[in-house]
Parts: structure tokens; C-alpha cells; sequence
């Protein structure tokens, strides 16, 4: 016998003892595997004591849970309680709810049906009861009491009937505006005189120092020919309105310039500014000149450079091109 032989022999010599000591296995349904794990789950929940759950209460899983501590064991039992307390509250309202409606239904089925005039009395008193329809009926009750007044008046005699406007037109005057004069004998045309008003614009005084000098000088000298002549109360006269005249313009507030000394010395304030401004008006042309001609004679050097370098560049370019010329 050959080698493979002998392998195949033993081979089939194992294969056949073991067939036999393999105990034929048992083919089990689906259902009765179902059934076996079903029991096995029940048998833990009853050894474990785990509650019942109905359907309401599948999302509440939490209630069921072992609490870690003390604390937490007595707030759940509390909010059971609060939860509990609710649901009765909820149902005694609509208890009562339900109630309320039944008895309104046996009191209208009491009364029968509203007819329609019962409904518009209804109508009518919910209109009075608002303040907007009052309102307009007080007023609307006050207009037909003031018309029959009227009425009654025009009756009597005591109120004339309202004539067409056409007729008072007709009657109506023109009214003449007379003029209005001031002060000074002239007309004023606007309600305010400004030219009386103290508050507007005053007149002022002659400034020129010379001239007022002037005046004052040929006042003096006329006063003082009348005393020669021997006129002495014209010229008293004279002294005295000169006075009250100066007087009034202070008042006014105008200023009166009557002291010689200041205006000698204003004069000579002037003349001095004069003087000064003319020097500063000398100085001030001069520099203006200075600077012209400088500005001036710049710009003629630099024209007679452009000039001489455009010469000197045509010389240097023809002397490129072959041209004989001096010094390039």
C-alpha cells in the first residue's frame, strides 16, 4: 500500500467515530427563542422588583431611578406630590366649567327665545351706556334748545332778524385817516417816530478837531465884541443858550467838545499819526520799489542767460557738424 493510501484510510477511519459520539442537535424555532428571552427578562425584573410603568408616564423614566443622595430622594418625592396636586386642580376647573355651562343652558331653555324687539331694547341700553352716544345727544338737545329760544325771541320782538350782507355793505363808511406830525411839524407816515425816539440813531458831533477849534474861537471873539460894543446881556444871552445847548447834549449823550486844550492837543495827536503814516507810507513805496527792481533786474539776467546758453548750444552743435568756428 502506498503512503497516500494508508492517510486516506485513517482519515476516513476518524471522521466515521466521530459522527457517532456527535449527538444529533436540536433545531429550534424563532418563536421559541423569543419566548425563552421574554422569560428571562421577566424573571430579572421580578428577582430586581422593578415597577410596573403605564403608558402617561414612559417619558418620566427619571422618577424611577435610585437617588444619589438624601436630598435629591426628597425633591422628587415633592415634585410627585406638586404634579399631583395639579392634575386634581385642572379637573375640578373643568368640573366646575362644565357645570356653569349646564345651568346657562337650563336658564336660557327657562326663558324661551329672545324675540327681536327684546333684542333691540338691548341694543338700544348698550348704545346709551357709552359715553360717545351721550355726548352727541347732549349736544344735539342743547342745539334744539337754543333754536327754539330763538324761535320765541323773534316772535317777541325782543331779537331783529339778520339782515342780507349786501345791505351792510352798502352801509359801510369809509374811514379818513387824518395825518400825523411830529415834533418838528412834519408828517410821519409809520406808527413809531424814530427820529423822536431817544432810543434811535443821534446825529454825532463834528469830529474835526480843527474846526471845532475854529468855532470856538470865533464865539469867543464875537462874545467879546459885544462886551465892547457894550452889549453885555445879548452876550450873556448868548453864553447862557451855548450852556443849556451843551447841557442837553450831554444829557442826550453827545459828547461836547468846548475845552481848547484838549483839542489843541488832539490836533497835535493827529499831525503826529500824520506824520508817522507818512514816513511808514515812504518806507513801505521804497521797498516796494526795491523789491521791484530786483524782481526786475533777476528776470534780466536770467533771460540774457537763456539767450547766451541757446548761442552757445547752436555754436557747439554747428561746430559738431564740421562748421570752423573760434574757441569751439
Amino acid at each position: 500500500m502506498t503512503q497516500a493510501e494508508i492517510v486516506k484510510r485513517l482519515r476516513e477511519e476518524y471522521d466515521s467515530k466521530h459522527t457517532q459520539e456527535q449527538k444529533p442537535k436540536r433545531t429550534e424555532d424563532l418563536l421559541t427563542r423569543t419566548k425563552r428571552f421574554h422569560q428571562r427578562v421577566l424573571n430579572l425584573l421580578t428577582t430586581h422588583k422593578v415597577p410596573y410603568s403605564n403608558k402617561e408616564d414612559e417619558d418620566t423614566y427619571e422618577d424611577y431611578l435610585l437617588p444619589d443622595t438624601k436630598e435629591s430622594n426628597g425633591k422628587k418625592s415633592k415634585k410627585l406630590k406638586i404634579q399631583g396636586k395639579l392634575k386634581d386642580q385642572d379637573s375640578d376647573d373643568e368640573d366646575v366649567d362644565a357645570r356653569i355651562a349646564s345651568i346657562k343652558n337650563k336658564l336660557r331653555q327657562k326663558k324661551g327665545p329672545t324675540t327681536e324687539r327684546q333684542q333691540k331694547r338691548r341694543e338700544s341700553k348698550k348704545l346709551k351706556r357709552s359715553k360717545g352716544v351721550q355726548k352727541l345727544l347732549l349736544s344735539s338737545a342743547k342745539n334744539l334748545k337754543n333754536e327754539n329760544v330763538k324761535h320765541q325771541k323773534l316772535k317777541n320782538g325782543l331779537v331783529k332778524a339778520e339782515k342780507d350782507p349786501e345791505d351792510s355793505k352798502e352801509q359801510i363808511q369809509p374811514v379818513k385817516v387824518q395825518p400825523v406830525y411830529n415834533q418838528e411839524a412834519k408828517i410821519v407816515y409809520s406808527k413809531v417816530d424814530f427820529a423822536a425816539n431817544p432810543g434811535g440813531k443821534v446825529k454825532k458831533s463834528h469830529q474835526n478837531p480843527k474846526e471845532i477849534l475854529k468855532k470856538l474861537r470865533d464865539t469867543k471873539k464875537h462874545l467879546t465884541e459885544l462886551r465892547e460894543q457894550g452889549e453885555t446881556e445879548k452876550a450873556a444871552e448868548m453864553q447862557t443858550d451855548i450852556a443849556w445847548r451843551n447841557a442837553f447834549d450831554k444829557v442826550e449823550g453827545k459828547k461836547v467838545k468846548d475845552d481848547t486844550k484838549l483839542l489843541q492837543k488832539a490836533i497835535k495827536k493827529r499831525r503826529v499819526e500824520k506824520k508817522k503814516s507818512k514816513t511808514k507810507w515812504s518806507e513801505r513805496k521804497q521797498k516796494v520799489d526795491y523789491d521791484k527792481d530786483k524782481r526786475q533786474k533777476k528776470r534780466q539776467e536770467n533771460l540774457d542767460k537763456r539767450s547766451k546758453d541757446k548761442k552757445n548750444r547752436k555754436l557747439k552743435t554747428a561746430s559738431k557738424k564740421g562748421r570752423i568756428i573760434p574757441g569751439y
